[in-house]
């Protein structure tokens, strides 16, 4: 029997609005200003390691999704099981817009920031340009779906009746390596909604911005995670706007799901349903992305960390704090830092940083980062500074200097030359104990009061270091 069933496009309406937050990984989408739920979830952060990967399809079993700049080259042939052929072009929006929550392109200055960057899209037709469809369909579009290899299938849709025919399509999809994950509904009740509260199926609740759940997202012991039920999204005209419901939320979790199927060695659907459902917010039950990340399996993994220096310049003296960014799919287990060969310190926990004592060093420097994962996969990197703890050498001499046609003296000047190996950055002369002029480089003369009683010259060099130099006078 053909049981007709609506989309979720009737909650899909409200929109709670949140400021952008500071996030490791900011793109520069223009949309992305307005996607809270991204650091929400510390997507942003999971975006240092990965970013998702074209051996992983995830189906949209939708409406049907529209080509668009910010889906080019990742939009796959699909199909269309409404009106029979092989064009799942979308007539009416909700499909194409739960795919740019998946995967539109990040950072490219265009449309929004998708959760998974690099992940392919199917689009599969299955409700009508009203919203509409039936259980046959959807049935057929998971079958599909699975059997082109998705990785993820993704249902925003769904009805209050439970189906023999739903829960052979999502048996046929799991065995086919896939995860089935599925709006929980929009009518605020705690009733179960198909095919969401299937067991195998991962079902996705709603959360506001604080946390909470949105008033209009079902509820219950048979949802599995909740998401962001407000994003940002495209749709077939390109043109960003708020999608709200549970519609939007399981898209979102797909794209997690996408992340988390990009890392090597790659995990099977039960293993990133584990992960995603053990490391959820409580009571919220909010999915965190790179808790998940941590939670996956790492036997297998030949992936070595990523690690690089932060800001620090060439020249260096005295204690110097080294920064280091390191970022792995399954986490970092420490960094630590060498100088010169030997051990400075280890740090386990990001941001990373170590205070190293260059003194008393006057020469080059061979630094170098080591970043460990949590199964041991090491990545080195190296960089030399030079390490300058000593002033500069300073010659001075302090000579007269006489009035016209062989008057009495009238003061004395001093000439200064300075020389350092990393070269020098100013002079400065003091005149009874106050500086009284400046020069920049490493040579300069400078006059002298008759009434002086001391002169001395203090030259510092690029790294700073000081030497001071006292004049004679004479009588």
């Amino acid at each position: 029997m053909r049981k007709l069933v609506a989309g979720l496009l009737a909650g899909a309406s409200m929109l709670v609005a949140a400021p952008a937050q500071a996030a490791p990984v900011r793109p520069s989408d223009p949309g992305f200003a307005a996607q809270w739920g991204v650091t929400q979830t510390r997507v942003d952060e999971a975006w240092s390691s990965t970013r998702g990967s074209s051996r992983v399809v995830v189906a949209v079993v939708d409406t049907g999704v529209s080509p668009l700049p910010d889906l080019a080259g990742r939009l796959l042939p699909g199909q269309d099981f409404v009106n029979h052929d092989a064009d799942p072009s979308d007539d009416n929006g909700h499909g194409t817009m739960a795919a740019t929550v998946i995967a539109a392109s990040g950072n490219n200055r265009t449309g929004i920031a998708g959760v998974c960057w690099y992940c392919r899209i199917l689009p599969v037709k299955v409700l009508n340009a009203k919203g509409g469809g039936s259980y046959t369909d959807i049935a057929l579009g998971i079958r599909y779906a699975a059997d082109r290899g998705a990785s993820i299938i993704s249902l925003s849709l769904g009805g209050s009746d439970d189906s023999p025919l739903l829960r052979d399509a999502v048996d046929y999809a799991e065995t086919k390596g896939a995860l089935v994950v599925a709006a929980a509904g929009n009518r605020g009740v705690s009733t179960p909604h198909y095919p969401a509260a299937i067991p195998s199926v991962l079902a996705v609740g709603g959360i506001t911005s604080s946390g909470s759940r949105y008033d209009w997202s079902n509820y219950g012991s048979w949802v599995d995670v909740t998401a962001p039920g407000c994003n940002s999204a495209q749709g077939p005209s390109g043109v960003v706007g708020p999608y709200c419901g549970t519609s939007s939320a399981t898209p979102f979790v797909a794209g997690v799901a996408g992340l988390l199927a990009a890392t090597d060695p790659a995990p099977s659907a039960a293993q990133i349903r584990t992960a995603l459902t053990a490391t959820r917010v409580l009571p919220s039950g909010r999915v965190d992305v790179p808790a998940a990340l941590r939670a996956l399996p790492i036997d297998g993994d030949v992936t070595r960390p990523a690690v690089a220096f932060g800001a620090v310049g060439t020249l260096v003296r005295g204690r110097v704090t080294i920064t280091a960014a390191a970022s792995d799919q399954h986490g970092v287990s420490r960094v630590q830092l060498y100088a010169g060969g030997r051990l400075v310190a280890t740090d386990t926990t990001a941001p990373y940083s170590f205070a190293w004592q260059s003194a008393p060093n006057t020469a080059a420097v061979p630094l170098e980062l080591r970043a460990y994962d949590r199964r041991g996969n090491l990545t080195v990197v190296r960089r030399n500074v030079r390490a300058d703890n000593a002033g500069p050498a300073v010659q001075l001499t302090v000579a007269r200097t006489m009035r016209a046609a062989g008057a009495r003296p009238a003061g004395r000047t001093v000439t200064v030359r300075a020389t350092d190996p990393a070269g020098v950055a100013r002079l400065e002369l003091l005149v009874n104990g106050r500086v009284t002029a400046r020069k920049a480089g490493a040579t300069g003369r400078f006059a002298v009061p008759a009434k002086a009683r001391s002169v001395q010259v203090r030259a510092y060099d690029r790294a700073g270091n000081p030497r001071v130099v006292n004049g004679k006078l004479g009588g």
